[in-house]
């Protein structure tokens, strides 16, 4: 019974490289770009695979060497940026050509052609793939005011998109689970309220960029030029 086999995978796992040949008795080089990943299959992983003891892993020494950090904070500009730009699928994610009726790795883009009256940024705080799961805790500095969506809708007749917040949803805890908290402006004052279960209290708008933000609400201003949701 062949209990698992390795892979060479990108820094997320759900891109897989070039799977390890067992015959290859050559030693593997790991460029920074690259991980090794241990792929169970289903028969030996029922079998063989205790889920509850390997929890307690040991790590190596080399785990504390130096590495690269990781970016601490990333503006929503980047987000937008790489969410509307073009992206090559991978191997596991092929697309199926009706010509030439065979699966290719094909290219993916989304575009903005209207934008609402209130719009709604969900940020991705959780990473599932097939090797490990993870809350992103990354801080993701947004705007408060003026977040102009223009540049990124592609219909030229739409006019101008300028947002401001209203709302944000934050998220505290792991995968496991978690507690939720809201910072909202009040319409009538201007002023800024927290909300934690039955509590309420007023905060200003600095408080509200956090890197606990899940969930964005803005709303359009009224201008002469905007397009019609």
């Amino acid at each position: 019974l062949k209990m698992f086999s390795l892979h060479l995978v990108n820094s997320y796992g759900n891109a897989q490289i070039e799977p390890i040949s067992e015959q290859d008795e050559e030693a593997i080089t790991l460029t920074s770009k690259n991980y090794l990943s241990l792929d169970w299959h289903p028969r030996a992983k029922q079998k063989f695979f205790n889920e509850k003891a390997a929890e307690d892993f040991s790590q190596d020494d080399s785990w504390h060497g130096k590495t690269t950090p990781k970016k601490q904070v990333i503006k929503l500009s980047e987000c937008l940026k790489l969410y509307t730009s073009q992206e090559k699928l991978g191997a596991d994610d092929a697309w199926y050509c009706p010509n030439c009726q065979k699966h290719q790795q094909a290219t993916k883009k989304f575009d903005l052609w209207s934008l609402p009256e209130v719009l709604v940024i969900h940020l991705k705080r959780f990473s599932y793939n097939r090797y490990w799961r993870d809350k992103i805790d990354t801080l993701i500095e947004f705007p408060v005011n003026n977040l102009d969506m223009t540049q990124y809708v592609i219909n030229s007749t739409h006019g101008q998109a300028v947002y401001d917040l209203i709302s944000v949803s934050n998220h505290y805890g792991g995968m496991g689970g978690g507690h939720y908290t809201a910072y909202g402006k009040n319409k009538t004052d201007g002023n800024w309220y927290y909300f934690d279960d039955s509590s309420v209290t007023q905060t200003n708008e600095e408080a509200v960029v956090t890197k606990a933000a899940y969930v964005l609400f803005y709303q359009r201003r009224n201008t002469s030029k905007a397009g019609a949701p």
